[in-house]
């Protein structure tokens, strides 16, 4: 959006035959750029000694034309700091996500890697001996640890895949970020890039 208002300025600097074709003030040619604006004003003025005498209407239509310019500037500027703010809180945003995230995938490895008996954390080779201990023991503990291990599983296999969509996110959230960065980048560095010709 920014580049497209910015394409008539740039017109602007390149118009210098535009300006030698029109009558009258050289301030007044709004399709000219201030330096081009100028040089024609002092070529427009005459000479006394070594002096120019320029006419004061054409000094008030340049000191205009240059608070105008110094304005859409100016609000051009003030954009893009609103513009950098937006995406600061957005980058600061989606860290907080990928951060809560981050913690999500932890509680899915420990919830993967070990295994609820009893309302005891145990680890898998634990709960296997007790498994194996209570089928030596007992017919019917053997059957409600068959139906508990087919929960695990399932409840396993369940966080696996929640763990990888979550990651999958996660990764195009990091490359989205990564874009926006660029791309701020680039947008300010125009900007630099543009004043900086401006000021010349």
């Amino acid at each position: 959006m920014n580049i497209l208002r910015l394409i008539p300025l740039m017109l602007l600097f390149l118009s210098v035959q535009v300006l030698k074709a029109q009558p009258g003030n050289p301030a007044q040619a709004d399709t000219a750029s201030l330096q081009v604006q100028f040089d024609a004003m002092i070529d427009a003025s005459n000479r006394f000694q070594k002096f120019r005498v320029v006419r004061q209407d054409f000094l008030n239509a340049y000191k205009a034309n240059v608070r105008d310019t110094i304005e859409v500037y100016t609000s051009e500027i003030e954009e893009l700091k609103t513009t950098v703010a937006e995406q600061k809180t957005r980058i600061t945003d989606q860290e907080t996500e990928i951060s809560g995230r981050d913690t999500e995938i932890g509680n899915l490895k420990g919830q993967r890697d070990s295994i609820s008996f009893l309302g005891v954390q145990l680890s898998k080779a634990t709960y296997n001996i007790i498994l194996w201990s209570i089928i030596g023991i007992l017919l019917a503990g053997l059957l409600f640890a068959i139906a508990r291990m087919r929960v695990a599983v399932s409840g396993s296999r369940d966080a696996r895949i929640a763990r990888e969509k979550t990651a999958e996110e996660l990764e195009k959230s990091r490359k989205n970020r990564l874009e926006v960065e660029q791309k701020l980048r680039r947008q300010l560095q125009d900007e630099r890039n543009k004043k900086g010709g401006a000021k010349e």
